[in-house]
């Protein structure tokens, strides 16, 4: 119940496409950001609103983007809509990751016609901010299988992200010490459900935020088992994290996988 009572909230409220590229797979890449289970991709955020024939026609619009060939560089494809009235932003996003930069910007430099032919025939139904990309480098630190499916029935799942800042004189690497030790936490303590993370870095000017964090849960259901567990049981965790940055309250969205490609 809680599964279509979501998704029926995406498909009356603003959406967004996120779209991932698993073709750089370097676990063995040099950084400070990591650890680096797969990444660094490129990832872009933007802006999406819902226009005026959104509700009635979103669900052809994706089931017709599903159909379109994908551009070079993407491997994965789902919609985001907010969740809940306490949100930063009352629009959805577009999100796309990409294997480079470069990847991104000749898909955007040359549209396929059937990719324009869509986004025409659709124009009244949702618009994005293509202009207005923001470019983030994103690290998957864990095999987000660890522990069991996130996505569940129709490709559901639940998200949460909360923007921080590193405190004062902690770096990237401060960061990336404490993940290490989160996944060590991890590897002891487990999950009593599907869940993974992930971690992104902006790549623009006047971001109001070091680190951008994001967890992944099946649903709502399980993320409220999940935080009760780590409520009772991660609180020296939490510490490390609160000793090295500050979070503001975090975002929730509704979200479906679209499409998969492993292979890319």
């Amino acid at each position: 119940k809680i599964i279509m009572k979501n998704l029926k909230y995406i498909f009356s409220t603003f959406i967004v496409l996120f779209i991932v590229s698993c073709a750089n797979d370097d676990s063995s890449a040099s950084n400070d950001s990591g650890p680096i289970y797969k990444g660094p991709y490129y990832n872009e955020f933007l802006a999406c609103n819902a226009g005026p024939a959104f509700e009635d026609g979103i669900q052809e619009m994706l089931t017709a983007w599903q159909e379109l060939t994908p551009a070079t560089g993407l491997g994965w494809a789902g919609v985001y809509a907010p969740n809940g009235d306490d949100h930063r932003f009352s629009n959805g996003w577009w999100e796309l990751e990409w294997d480079s930069k470069e990847s991104s910007d000749n898909a955007f430099n040359n549209p396929s016609p059937e990719f324009l032919a869509w986004s025409e025939k659709y124009s009244d139904v949702m618009t994005c901010d293509i202009e207005g990309r923001f470019p983030w480098t994103f690290y998957l630190p864990r095999d987000p299988a660890s522990f069991g499916e996130v996505m569940g029935e129709n490709g559901y799942f639940a998200s949460e992200f909360l923007a921080c800042n590193l405190n004062e004189g902690k770096s990237r690497q401060d960061l990336r010490a404490t993940v290490v030790q989160f996944n060590e936490y991890l590897d002891q303590n487990g999950s009593e459900v599907p869940y993974f993370y992930g971690v992104y870095f902006p790549e623009f000017e006047n971001a109001d935020a070091d680190f951008l964090w994001g967890n992944w849960h099946a649903s709502f259901d399980s993320m409220k088992v999940g935080n009760k567990d780590w409520e009772e049981n991660g609180k020296a965790m939490q510490a490390k994290f609160d000793e090295i940055s500050t979070c503001i309250s975090p975002d929730y969205y509704d979200s479906r996988e679209l499409f998969n490609n492993p292979n890319t």
